[in-house]
């Protein structure tokens, strides 16, 4: 029963590790697009989606689980 118990914290706690690198990264990448938004031509919102969007799907390919 002990064993059965830390398995699913080990599962926990990696599952929230890997949140937390995935908000950390769509943070990071939102920071930089705002950053960037006065060397932009055109809408800046659009232009931080996309690099949510971008940095979001390179984060489910380092990490697909």
């Amino acid at each position: 029963m002990q064993r059965y118990s830390l398995e699913n914290d080990d599962e926990r706690i990696a599952a929230n590790l890997r949140q937390t690198i995935e908000l950390t990264e769509l943070g990071l990448a939102l920071r930089r697009s705002v950053l960037q938004q006065e060397r932009s031509t055109g809408d800046a919102m659009t232009q931080v989606m996309r690099d949510i969007r971008r940095a979001k799907e390179q984060a489910w390919q380092r990490n697909p689980s």
